[in-house]
């Protein structure tokens, strides 16, 4: 239906601005609808419409993270917190509000039901900051409460009534003590424990004046102690907090116990009054003191002397006829004086130091002096020194010195008079051990071998007593069988005693300690125990009983207890000749050399050396019945590493020009370096390996070496290029450590190539060991020796007897015997026949030699015959050892440059067959005799 419009201008003008007003009202709700709209938007704080079924409807950009959450399938610990908000309060149509977290953040949730929607409003604030700051109040109340728990001083609080708002622990211990002080008065508190009133009255009176000058008051209070029926003291005092409307808060009371501090102050006074008597007192102690005391200042001034000083200073200036001691010294007796003093002054240290005065009469003084720094209150600092006279001891001195001196000459010269036949006789010994010996002729090789080191050592102890005496004695340290080493230094005396008609018994040391390997002086333990032993084999008639046991007492971690026993049913030792007979060159009786023998001083030499080694001889005895004799000791336990160095058989050859060497083995042939490694470690030298040139220059970085054996043909770097760079090294000295080339090219052309790259000498393999000691020996001596006469190593005649032959292997029909395949008359002869040598070399080429064959065959399968001939270049050492010559000729094919592939591959496959058929009969192991 159309509206009809006025016609009346005045009505149409009315109906027009009427329209405009409407329309104008509709834009200003259309704008606030629209802003309305966006308040979600623009809220810092998340919102979110969520449905009764937990679908998100609505969030606002505040709310980002928390719509992804809501969005998500996974697991999720807000998503099912804000669900449940938004169903619960549906459900009950009330507003709810709880705390949440959510992102690491604190919030405030309300959720409002939108029931005619079906859904919920979800408002989140921000409350992290308000948790935060409750927390810090939380933790800084939490932290002076802690300080005023174990604050060491009295702390109350009063309220202006005085009654009690705070009592901290040091106050009142107990807790439920502490709250039942809470608004109680000091009178109180002085009522239920008995204190005098007068105390209430004056502390009333006390916080009274406090508050009126509102300033601190402190005073001094004196309580009983009925606990140690004596007073305590207190210093108290009182504060008064007012607050900005000048109204009293309260007033702080805090107390400290002085108590000790009075109780100190009493003493002092007491002490003062004493010290006074005792200050004379210790001036006349001092005056009566036979040695010299004074105190000089920086200056040099005296300051103090004792009367003894005095009377000192009064005879040598007399004797002199000089008017003073030191006008009666001598300038440099002087100038030494001055500078001990300063020397005390300078470094704050004590200084002991021994002086010398010659007298005008020709008499000569010695004084021991020592000077201590005397630092005085005002922190000046002088010398306190203290000098003994010591003429008479340091003449004393002077002449047992100059016996000792004339007593240490005969017995070296009647020792030596001893050791040089015997050194004969020790040195045929060891020549005749390495000869072809059944099993007893080396045990009875062994008895004079050890017999006659000891009788060796014996007399070289003649002169060890003068050492002990002077205290000049050292002790070896070194790994040794405990057991082991005793049982054989007893053998000898044993069958002695057995051919006197004497029984012996024994208690062996491994049946009570199981592992008895131990660091230190296995020839000076032997020798107590030996000396022992023979003194109750000496004292013990025929038909007797000499007893002697080794036996575990205790252990830890890193050190073994033991102790050793040796008991006779000989003829004894009287009580009151018990410390006699550890006196040297003295007997228990006064026949007892013309009928026994002895020189007496085995017993004196053996308390000597069981004392350095930290442990004590001790001795039982009754005449007629027989002696017991103990020692124990305590020594380090040797690690694995010193029990195999001293399982390792020792060579004289060129020992004592090598042994403490350190020498770096490169070698990439794990056989050749346990071959080397054997031989140079038997004979004390220490040997770090490297399997590559590479690995060689990074451990000659680290450390210093006196000699490099360098191997020559290596894979990566070679021994060449190795040396280069060593030769290169920025320390002069280091790259000229001495370098010894080892090669399997034993020629003339090649030594001479190798001493052009910088290397010192050659040695061919495998290695021959008095070679291989004699050229290590002269590098280290820096004696230079011809380079290009180099020889190969022959094969000599060799004793195996110490091995037991081989068993029998049956062979396979058509193939090439075992004994055609292998000769180890060469390893034997570098192992001096030892089972324990051979073996490791038998059992490192059984577990290297299956990688070499793999490398064949990759070689054969790639058609490498370079690599092929380097494989046969690294195996001809240890197939030389071994003595598989018939591998000799095919190897020459795979390393001749002149040969033709199809030859060289022909070679490869016969060298693979050849050592897979070598380890099929070589064997692992040889029986140890």
């Amino acid at each position: 239906m159309k509206t009809e419009l006025p016609t009346d201008p005045a009505e149409l003008r009315a109906l027009l601005l009427a329209e405009r007003a409407r329309r104008e009202q509709a834009e200003a709700t259309v704008e606030q609808l629209r802003f309305a709209s966006r308040m979600p938007e623009l809220n810092p704080n998340p919102v979110l419409r969520v449905s009764a079924t937990g679908q998100l409807l609505m969030a606002n950009p505040a709310a980002g993270l928390l719509a992804e959450e809501m969005r998500g399938t996974g697991p999720s610990r807000i998503r099912p917190q804000l669900v449940n908000a938004a169903v619960q309060c549906l459900r009950t149509g009330e507003l709810a509000q709880q705390e949440i977290v959510a992102n690491d953040q604190n919030y405030l949730l309300f959720a409002v039901p939108v029931e005619e929607e079906g859904c919920a409003m979800l408002y989140l604030t921000d409350i992290t900051a308000q948790r935060q700051a409750k927390q810090q109040m939380r933790e800084q109340f939490a932290f002076y409460e802690s300080i005023m728990a174990h604050l060491p001083a009295v702390v109350t609080v009063l309220d202006p009534d005085q009654r009690y708002r705070y009592v901290n622990a040091y106050a009142e211990p107990d807790a439920d003590q502490r709250q039942a002080r809470i608004g109680r008065t000091f009178a109180d508190h002085c009522a239920k424990h008995g204190l005098p009133e007068e105390l209430a009255a004056r502390r009333y009176r006390l916080f009274a004046r406090a508050v009126q000058t509102r300033t601190t008051v402190s005073w001094e209070e004196r309580w009983p102690d009925t606990a140690a029926d004596t007073h305590r003291n207190w210093l108290c005092y009182y504060q008064p907090v007012f607050g900005n409307d000048e109204v009293l808060h309260h007033v702080i009371c805090y107390g400290l116990d002085i108590s000790n501090l009075r109780q100190a102050e009493a003493r002092t006074r007491e002490s003062e009054a004493a010290a006074e008597a005792q200050q004379l007192f210790t001036n006349l102690v001092l005056d009566l003191n036979p040695n010299l005391i004074w105190v000089r200042d920086a200056q040099g001034r005296t300051v103090f002397e004792n009367g003894e000083m005095r009377a000192q200073r009064r005879h040598i200036a007399e004797v002199a006829g000089a008017v003073s001691m030191e006008a009666a010294m001598s300038k440099e007796e002087i100038q030494a004086a001055v500078l001990a003093d300063q020397t005390v002054l300078h470094t704050g240290q004590p200084l002991t130091s021994l002086l010398s005065v010659k007298l005008a009469d020709g008499e000569m003084r010695w004084y021991q002096t020592v000077r201590c720094p005397l630092v005085l209150p005002d922190g000046t600092a002088q010398v306190l020194g203290v000098s003994t006279d010591i003429s008479a001891l340091k003449n004393a001195q002077h002449a047992a010195e100059a016996a000792a001196t004339a007593r240490e000459n005969f017995l070296a010269n009647m020792s030596h008079e001893i050791r040089t036949p015997l050194n004969g006789v020790l040195g045929m010994t060891s020549l005749l051990a390495k000869t072809g010996l059944d099993e007893q002729q080396r045990n009875y090789t062994a008895v004079i071998q050890h017999s006659g080191r000891h009788l060796l050592n014996v007399v070289n102890d003649v002169l060890d007593m003068a050492k002990i005496t002077s205290g000049n004695l050292e002790l070896e340290k070194a790994a040794f069988n405990l057991c082991d080493s005793m049982a054989s230094a007893s053998q000898p005396l044993v069958m002695q005693a057995e051919e006197k008609g004497i029984r012996v018994v024994g208690t062996m040391l491994r049946d009570s300690c199981p592992h008895p390997w131990v660091l230190g002086d296995s020839y000076r333990l032997n020798q107590v125990l030996i000396n022992l032993l023979s003194n109750a084999i000496k004292f013990t008639p025929v038909g007797g009983t000499v007893t002697v046991g080794g036996y575990y007492v205790s252990e830890t971690e890193d050190t073994l207890t033991t102790e050793f026993r040796v008991t006779d049913t000989g003829i004894g030792i009287a009580e009151d000749k018990l410390e006699s007979i550890f006196k040297e060159f003295t007997q228990a009786y006064a026949d007892t050399t013309r009928q026994f023998g002895g020189t007496g001083l085995g017993l004196s030499i053996s308390r000597a050396l069981v004392a350095q080694m930290g442990g004590q001889l001790t001795v039982q005895s009754e005449p007629g019945k027989g002696s017991s004799f103990a020692f124990r000791t305590t020594l380090p336990k040797a690690d694995a590493a010193a029990r195999q160095a001293a399982l390792a058989p020792l060579a004289p050859v060129q020992e004592a020009a090598v042994r403490g060497a350190r020498v770096l083995l490169v070698e990439d042939n794990a056989v050749n370096r346990e071959v080397a490694q054997l031989l140079l470690e038997a004979h004390g030298v220490t040997v770090d390996e490297a399997a590559s040139g590479l690995e060689a220059l990074e451990l000659f970085e680290i450390n210093r070496y006196d000699v490099v054996l360098m191997d020559i043909q290596m894979p990566g770097m070679n021994g060449l290029e190795a040396t280069a760079r060593i030769r290169a090294h920025a320390d002069a000295r280091r790259a000229a450590t001495p370098i010894l080339a080892l090669t399997a090219n034993a020629f003339r052309a090649d030594a001479e190539k190798y001493h052009a790259a910088g290397m010192n000498d050659t040695l061919p393999k495998p290695f021959d060991e008095a070679e291989l000691l004699s050229k290590l020996a002269s590098l280290i001596a820096g004696v230079p020796g011809p380079l290009v006469d180099v020889k190969p190593a022959t094969a000599a005649p060799v004793a195996t007897a110490a091995v037991p032959p081989l068993p029998a292997t049956a062979a396979a029909p058509g193939a090439v015997p075992a004994a055609a395949l292998f000769d180890l008359a060469l390893l034997h002869q570098t192992a001096h026949g030892n089972a324990t040598f051979i073996n490791r070399i038998l059992t490192s080429f059984h577990t290297n030699t299956p990688t070499s064959v793999a490398d064949l065959h990759a070689a054969l399968t790639a058609a490498d015959w370079a690599a092929a001939a380097a494989v046969a270049h690294k195996l001809r050492p240890s197939l030389k050892l071994i003595g598989a010559g018939q591998l000799g000729p095919v190897m020459e094919v795979l390393e001749s440059k002149t040969g033709t592939d199809a030859a060289r591959q022909q070679a490869a496959e016969a060298l693979a067959a050849g050592l897979t058929e070598l380890l099929a009969v070589l064997p692992t192991a040889v029986p140890v005799a």
